[in-house]
């Protein structure tokens, strides 16, 4: 069965010629099967594409010291980091690797959608093994571009330039920064799933919100999670609640939970192709569509048993988004999380090529999400290249395996790992949501910690009463909002090529707020001892200035620092800790923000110096704040009337309280 459908112009423009990119080629070899295209770094396959898996060329990046690599290794849906020295154990299923050189450059290797195939890599004792697959019928491929390469000295530079190149090349998926940002990553949310999993009803969802509200601290955004829908077994019957668990309806529960318990984003759930095994052909929504009949793996965690799969055609997707979405706005929905996207290549598989049926599909669904709910969407289960590269609209992307809450240390410490080494080649082209944790599990500030830095979406599962209020307040304000930090998370260069989980190294990751700079350690590995690691205003790029102050939430300790100097910090196993790094300003101020964030210069608005040399800051809400001054200062708001503060000669702290959001003048005493 054909699939017509539009696929992204293939675009053959002048070489991008990218800052601090090699223009030799000594540093990658290619086989016979291979060429380079011109001066780009595009690489192409010197033979057609035909069968539903072929084995292509092999590429050898040369005078390499180790490499990292992602790749949906245990499962489809989610990728995981794997490092190493030897070529042959880069595991299949490849989507992007990085090397370092031994002259002190990076490289990096992105294999590419090609027509209807996911090209990927896969070690062997020579080099990497180019591999594409696709569906039963598609489209053979002719001349194609099979990947994208290119050297520099910058890690994350090279990583973002080489990105973009590809986005320019493909035009089949847009950068981050070029797509918007919807309105529910600036509150902080509660889902459902981990609190009552599938299990969830009216009753206990309005309970939860209840709770929440004697808390006194109201999440901005929920999401009524798996468990809603009227299914039989893995299909989805219709795109009503289930009546039994929730007897008032839709309609009656967003209302309830807007006004009553103040949530102003009321999100649900939904999977791809409707529910886990898609429509159930017999039930009167499956009459209304070509309901096509497969089989696949779509839990190989349950090992290699196949289940009965049932998609609605295609080419019928955005007319059946548009309806279940109808249904779903109609009942005051704001926001969609859509799950087991990286499953369709199982139910396409007899019918379509894998990439045009996903590229139907995305459109289909992002457009859908993009008009329904103002690009109100998670991407879950979707890490797969074909998702990847098909991004076009919409931002928020699961960045790894869930969280769980019942799992050892060591599952919590691999949660934060991966999301921080993904963000590295996601954040390109996604806002990376690093999944919901609970506030009340044994290592729940190791996670609040690393969301708060993440720079992605905050949301938590708590279970009803059970919540820690502290750790939320930390994160958010009373009415829920959220201040992030300015970008996604990035890992430190010195934490990307060595295995912080195996090695007796600490995690480092940093991110900006204005003109302020954040670096988050964490003790990620199985060695148990206390690890040591050491920060410095120079690990931020871009930060400007040669006078900065130091501060560590956990430890409130306080340094000045040059640009270039380092200073230390020891964690224990699960520790973590955040610095906050400001620059000095008007050679006498340094805003170190709100002491009870754990990235409390994230409430902070502005910050200028007056051309009489006081400072003015705005807050974004209320909370006692902390500045560095070298001499004794005071402070006031923008009329001159009172705040309180206090100045700490000793420690050069000024701390102010702020009893609501608004502008305060700090100037010098004497």
């Amino acid at each position: 069965m054909p699939l017509t459908l539009s696929k992204p112009e293939r675009v053959f423009q002048r070489a991008i010629h990218l800052n601090g990119h090699s223009p030799q080629r000594n540093w990658l070899n290619l086989d016979s099967s291979c060429r380079w295209s011109g001066s780009s770094g595009f690489i192409y396959s010197n033979r057609s594409l035909q069968k539903p898996v072929e084995k292509l060329g092999l590429l050898r990046p040369e005078n390499v010291r180790r490499w990292t690599a992602i790749g949906t290794y245990q499962s489809p849906y989610w990728n995981q980091v794997r490092q190493g020295t030897d070529w042959k154990d880069v595991p299949a299923q490849t989507q992007f690797l990085i090397w370092e050189q031994t002259g002190g450059d990076f490289g990096i290797l992105l294999p590419l959608l090609c027509g209807d195939y996911v090209v990927t890599l896969q070690g062997e004792k020579n080099g990497l093994r180019v591999m594409a697959t696709t569906g039963r019928k598609s489209q053979p491929e002719s001349d194609p571009v099979i990947a994208y390469a290119a050297t520099g000295r910058d890690i994350h530079a090279l990583v973002e330039e080489s990105l973009q190149a590809v986005a320019a090349h493909t035009k089949s998926f847009r950068l981050r920064v070029e797509k918007k940002v919807p309105a529910f990553v600036d509150y902080l949310g509660w889902c459902s799933w981990d609190a009552f999993y599938s299990k969830v009803d009216e009753r206990k969802f309005l309970s939860a919100l209840r709770s929440f509200r004697e808390g006194r601290i109201q999440p901005g955004f929920v999401i009524l999670d798996d468990g809603w829908l009227d299914n039989k077994g893995d299909l989805l019957c219709g795109f009503s609640m289930n009546e039994k668990k929730f007897p008032g309806g839709l309609a009656a529960l967003v209302r309830q939970s807007k006004g009553e318990f103040g949530v102003k984003i009321f999100g649900i759930w939904h999977a791809l192709n409707g529910y886990w095994g898609g429509v159930d052909p017999q039930s009167p929504l499956g009459t209304k569509y070509d309901v096509l009949k497969s089989a696949g793996l779509i839990r190989p965690w349950e090992g290699d048993k196949q289940d009965r799969l049932y998609l609605v055609n295609p080419e019928q997707a955005a007319r059946f988004f548009t309806e279940f979405h109808d249904t779903l706005k109609a009942g005051g929905v704001d926001m969609v999380k859509v799950d087991g996207q990286s499953a369709l290549a199982e139910f396409t598989r007899p019918y379509f090529g894998r990439v045009s049926a996903m590229r139907s599909y995305q459109r289909a669904l992002q457009s859908s999400a993009m008009r329904h709910f103002d690009g109100g969407m998670i991407h879950c289960m979707s890490n797969g290249l074909d998702v990847a590269y098909q991004l076009e609209q919409t931002l928020v992307w699961r960045n790894s395996d869930d969280f769980f809450p019942r799992r050892n240390s060591s599952a919590q410490q691999i949660h934060v790992h991966t999301n921080a080494l993904n963000n590295l080649w996601t954040s390109t082209f996604a806002l990376p949501d690093w999944d919901m944790f609970q506030s009340h599990n044994r290592w729940a500030e190791f996670h609040a910690a690393a969301r708060a830095l993440s720079g992605g979406p905050i949301y938590v599962c708590d279970k009803p009463g059970k919540q820690n209020f502290r750790i939320l307040r930390r994160l958010a304000s009373n009415d829920g909002r959220v201040w992030r930090c300015d970008r996604p998370a990035l890992p430190a260069t010195e934490s990307i090529f060595v295995n912080c989980r195996t090695e007796p190294i600490l995690l480092k990751i940093h991110n900006r707020s204005g003109t302020m700079g954040l670096i988050g350690f964490f003790h990620c590995s199985e060695v148990r001892k206390p690890l040591r690691g050491s920060y410095s205003p120079a690990d931020i790029p871009g930060l400007s200035g040669s006078h900065f102050i130091a501060r560590s939430y956990s430890s409130g300790h306080v340094e000045e620092m040059d640009l270039s100097e380092q200073a230390p910090v020891i964690l224990p196993r699960m520790g973590f800790e955040i610095v906050t790094i400001s620059p000095v300003l008007g050679s006498w101020i340094a805003p170190l923000g709100r002491l009870d964030r754990y990235t409390g210069v994230t409430s902070l608005a502005a910050v200028s110096i007056l051309a009489d040399g006081d400072c003015r800051i705005a807050m974004r809400e209320s909370g006692r704040y902390l500045f560095w001054c070298k001499q004794a200062a005071s402070a006031t708001d923008e009329r001159g009337g009172a705040v309180p503060f206090n100045y700490n000669r000793k420690t050069r702290l000024l701390t102010v309280e702020m009893k609501a959001a608004g502008v305060v003048l700090i100037a010098r005493v004497g």
